[in-house]
């Protein structure tokens, strides 16, 4: 047997066939580092699913740690220029890993840190195959996709419901100036909302055109602000606005859109935990391996796809071979079902969106 090496630039030249006797071997090495290092883009229950880990592996701590999400790939390089390596494995959305990480060639091919069979059997995945975000198909793993589309919500005081039926229909006269929209130039849900309208096909450029030099669109760029000028009919319409059932809670009269049933392609989508990238020069590569493995494994993404589902986020593992019952039934991905997916190398790329929203936007 090869010996495991101090960092995780070795990965490639040790054996990947997942024997047992190399399982074992790293599981050993993995206990003597004693720690595996994560950062995470921070939001819902993301670190008590990540320190499920700690439950198989009680010798291996978790340690993580985040930032705001136009922060992490920024902190991230500025460590490793002061030579700090701090970190094995980023959980970061598409963001950071696609667009800063993997340019920087701050990555290392997670394919052969697959180890597990049942992890490396690609039988068990959506479309029979492993996903990956970045064109060599081996550093950005996506292991979440979620059926996606960008919501909208309305004012139950103002807004017939059953009047809309596609995303066209907020281009009507009647909705001019009567819709709000978080910023979709800033980070965080817009911008993945309008990379989504970009990359469907029936909405695209023309329609974030229409909608932006037409509509006379307010920008916001606090979700709360939006949400309470939605409540008090300030506007009828929110383009990109989060947590309604808060509102709902409070007996404000706000609801949402069920954009899964309008006519448009779906999409299928990582969000802002479900790609997995591990990083070189990582502190504990063993540990970063075993952690891997779990993560990916039936029982991990079990696990992950449970606790990470909540009111007010849905996530859906791209295994194929796991209860699906935390997912909401009407957003549960459908065998034989045409989806865009969004995380490859082309829909990832955030360039040709911006530079169209910079030119209708002009506020």
């Amino acid at each position: 047997l090869l010996p495991f090496l101090s960092h995780s630039s070795s990965l490639a030249a040790e054996v990947t066939a997942g024997g047992d006797a190399d399982w074992v071997k790293l599981i050993a090495a993995a206990k003597k580092e004693g720690k595996v290092s994560v950062f995470l883009y921070q939001r819902e229950n993301i670190e008590a699913a990540v320190k499920a880990f700690e439950k198989k592996y009680p010798e291996i701590q978790v340690v993580t740690a985040s930032t705001p999400a136009a922060e992490t790939g920024p902190r991230l390089m500025a460590e490793r220029r002061a030579g700090k390596f701090l970190w094995d494995v980023c959980l970061c959305g598409p963001t950071t890993p696609f667009g800063v990480l993997y340019p920087a060639k701050a990555l290392d091919p997670i394919k052969p840190a697959l180890l597990l069979p049942e992890v490396v059997d690609q039988t068990k995945w959506w479309e029979g195959k492993h996903h990956y975000m970045d064109a060599e198909g081996s550093f950005i793993f996506v292991f979440l996709g979620s059926v996606d589309m960008p919501n909208v919500y309305y004012n139950k005081n103002i807004v017939e419901p059953k009047e809309f039926k596609s995303y066209w229909d907020l281009i009507q006269s009647k909705w001019r100036s009567k819709i709000i929209a978080l910023d979709p130039r800033q980070p965080g849900r817009q911008r993945v909302g309008a990379r989504l309208l970009y990359n469907i096909p029936e909405l695209g450029e023309k329609f974030l055109t229409r909608l932006f030099t037409e509509m006379d669109v307010t920008l916001s760029r606090e979700d709360r602000q939006a949400l309470d000028w939605l409540a008090l009919g300030k506007y009828a319409l929110c383009l990109f606005c989060g947590n309604a059932d808060a509102a709902k809670t409070q007996g404000l009269p706000v609801e949402e859109f069920d954009v899964y049933r309008w006519r448009e392609t779906p999409a299928i989508y990582s969000g802002s935990n479900g790609t997995l990238a591990l990083m070189n020069q990582a502190p504990h590569p063993n540990a970063a391996r075993v952690f891997i493995n779990w993560l990916l494994s039936r029982e991990g993404q079990a696990s992950f796809q449970k606790i990470m589902n909540s009111p007010d986020l849905v996530v859906e593992s791209m295994r194929i071979d796991i209860p699906k019952d935390p997912v909401p039934a009407p957003q549960r991905r459908v065998a034989g079902t045409k989806y865009i997916i969004l995380d490859t190398p082309e829909r990832s790329n955030q360039e040709p969106v911006s530079k169209l929203l910079k030119e209708i936007i002009k506020r």
